[in-house]
């Protein structure tokens, strides 16, 4: 039940004078001896001209006026559900449709004393659907939500099974937190495939392996056959015998065709277990035509090259060569597709090789002379030989690719490096990455930044000695994340070929999990490069099994992409046409949407975990069977409504109601005074 009423912010005195004022003025207007009228009508015309002048006098010293509301809000039963595939995919756990059936009575239960809200389900009915679990969001979504309502309980509906983000029971809430166990307890009778391990690119021509984690339940002994398909077609197989809990079982498979590929591994399934869902498991591979091949030059042995060379060849994305004249033999190969130059423009002339992009590092023998005329987009004004002691200063406006900035601050723990003193220019399109600082003090001077003219890309760093950050780092925190990523996205960043491609089709992820919006972006330019719109694009998307479905695109500047909405698991091909100037131009590529695959792995209830998430809120735990006690005890909890108080407050001059009050009563008076023979 809600109720309201108006009232005044003013200072009494004000109200004195417009009384007094009022008054005067009716006093003055109706006090005379002789009227045409009796008494009683002169005071009421009196009373019609005081209210008058009293809401006028109002209205100039424009007062507050205040509106309150009080409102009585109902206390509100949360149900939330844990909507996961756990819950279904167990022969012997909660049977769903009955869980439907008691979720239907409960809120009609409940609703005779609280407002019920179910929260959790993208429809009313539970469908045990979802591909992962997440209590902790659940929960604290729903504080957040109801954080100015009446919240009075959380009724959890779950098998406690968990497999994203934290446990609840970590966490605080401020309202009991009723928990029903969904589930059995009882560890099933079951084979699983944990985890599959294996590199997400493999090369073609090389093999690549596959190790399958087992697990199993009450199988001990006895014998599976575990097998790798592709497209339905056994690649190969192995006769496995159950003699542990769990055991790892290896593959080695070809990459003979390029491209994103999908493998299933799937373990024979026993007439015994409790569910077959969980005895199969995706892997993809994206097999590549070839790695990419990086020349670092240098003219001397130094750590940097060893420290660079350990993290490109921990990706197995690439393969470097090293040439130091007069320690390795000439390479032959002279097209690369990235240049390391350590102690760059020394003056060594190192041979005839191509890279469309090149990193170069300057040391101790690097000439500066030689840097200034080689590069178009940098300078350094130095004096005599002079250098100062650096450390790197991240740039949070760095464009180019993405560093963990968590990890960032990392970096004032690094040793110094030595770096040409002098005054830097840069010119053209360049991005800085790590800004040179001198003790506590951040330059403008660059200490690792970025060349890209469309044609080429350059990246310079103007110290060496980085080895020492990977060592310390190392030291410091067990690993080099920050250091490795550095290396590598720079080398990522240069080695990818410049795009000239009058027209691009992408996908806007490498590849989806099952539930995500797939959205494709195009590009399309003219002669000289400039993006171009209103081009028709046809497009092409192919599943495993051939079915095609076509979309078409007038691409404009506020609409460029495909949006093809959710597609089920698999690896798609995508072919895409569009005509600019009379001139057909064609793109195709491949994604990929993934199966998360998490919810079967763990079928065994965690009602103990249920049990102190309630304990530690104030409410209670039942397991499912005593499903109605449930009900019984939030009912008898006797939750109260509260009551809150709203204001809002508005100068009176804006209330439309008291202009038409004083219109209304000087027509009132002048209509009496009119009638009674006055005018």
């Amino acid at each position: 039940m809600d109720n309201s009423w108006y009232s005044f912010d003013v200072s009494p005195i004000w109200v004195f004078i417009a009384l007094i004022a009022a008054l005067g003025v009716s006093a003055l207007l109706y006090s005379k001896k002789k009227t045409p009228w009796s008494k009683s009508v002169n005071i009421l015309l009196g009373l019609l001209r005081f209210g008058a002048i009293f809401l006028l006098i109002l209205l100039v010293i424009n007062p507050l006026l205040e509106y309150n509301t009080n409102k009585t809000e109902e206390p509100i039963i949360v149900v939330a559900v844990d909507n996961s595939e756990s819950l279904d995919l167990r022969k012997s756990g909660t049977d769903v449709s009955a869980l439907n059936s008691w979720l239907t009575q409960t809120k009609l239960a409940l609703e005779n004393n609280y407002q019920v809200v179910v929260e959790g389900l993208a429809k009313d009915t539970i469908t045990a659907t979802d591909k992962t679990t997440n209590l902790s969001k659940l929960l604290k979504g729903i504080e957040t939500k109801y954080e100015h309502e009446n919240l009075a309980a959380i009724a959890l509906l779950s098998d406690g099974i968990i497999t994203n983000g934290q446990s609840p029971d970590y966490l605080g809430f401020s309202v009991p937190v009723y928990t029903l166990g969904l589930g059995d307890t009882i560890p099933p009778k079951d084979i699983i495939i944990q985890n599959i391990r294996n590199n997400k690119v493999a090369y073609q021509g090389n093999k690549f392996p596959v190790a399958v984690q087992l697990f199993q339940t009450g199988f001990n002994n006895q014998t599976v056959k575990l097998s790798v398909l592709e497209n339905g077609k056994t690649l190969t197989s192995k006769d496995i015998q159950l003699t542990n809990a769990s055991q790892e079982v290896d593959f080695l498979l070809n990459a003979n065709t390029a491209g994103l590929r999908r493998f299933t591994v799937k373990v024979e399934e026993k007439p015994e277990e409790s569910t077959y869902g969980n005895n199969s498991k995706d892997l993809y591979i994206d097999v590549v035509e070839g790695k990419d091949r990086i020349l670092i030059l240098a003219p001397s042995p130094h750590p940097d090259i060893n420290a660079i060379r350990s993290i490109l060849e921990e990706t197995e994305n690439y393969e470097t060569s090293l040439y130091i004249p007069g320690i390795h033999d000439k390479p032959k190969i002279k097209d690369y597709d990235l240049i390391i130059e350590h102690q760059a423009f020394s003056g060594i002339n190192y041979g005839d090789y191509n890279a469309s992009g090149k990193w170069y590092i300057l040391g101790n023998r690097s000439r500066i002379n030689q840097l200034n005329q080689a590069t178009s987009f940098f300078n350094i004004a130095q004096k005599g030989n002079q250098r100062d002691q650096v450390l790197g200063s991240y740039n949070s406006k760095f464009t180019k690719f993405k560093i963990d900035q968590d990890r960032t601050e990392r970096l004032s723990s690094y040793p110094p490096i030595s770096s040409p003193f002098g005054e830097y220019t840069l010119a053209g399109p360049t991005e800085i990455l790590l800004y040179q600082q001198v003790g506590s003090i951040t330059t403008n001077r660059p200490l690792l930044l970025f060349f890209d003219d469309g044609e080429s890309k350059t990246g310079l760093l103007t110290g060496s000695g980085i080895w020492q950050w990977k060592l310390q780092e190392s030291g410091a925190n067990g690993e080099s994340q920050l250091f490795n990523d550095i290396v590598l996205k720079t080398v990522q960043y240069l080695s990818i070929k410049v795009n000239k491609d009058r027209f691009v089709v992408k996908p806007r992820e490498a590849s989806y999990q099952i539930g995500d919006q797939i959205i494709l972006d195009t590009e399309v330019y003219n002669e000289i490069f400039e993006r171009t719109y209103g081009n028709a694009i046809d497009l092409t998307i192919t599943d495993q099994d051939g079915s095609m479905n076509t979309y078409q695109l007038v691409d404009n500047e506020a609409n460029n992409s495909f949006k093809i909405g959710v597609l089920e698991p698999g690896v798609y091909t995508y072919k895409a046409s569009t005509e600019v100037g009379g001139k057909k131009f064609f793109e195709q590529g491949s994604f990929a949407v993934r199966d998360v695959q998490l919810e079967g792995i763990n079928l065994t209830a965690d009602h103990n975990l249920l049990r102190r998430l309630a304990n530690n809120t104030g409410g209670t735990f039942e397991h499912f069977a005593n499903r109605d006690q449930l009900v019984k005890e939030i009912t008898e909890a006797n939750f109260k409504s509260r009551i809150s108080t709203s204001r809002e407050k508005l100068p009176l001059i804006d209330a439309f109601w008291i202009i038409l009050l004083i219109a209304g009563l000087l027509t009132a008076e002048w209509f009496l005074r009119k009638y009674l023979g006055a005018y």
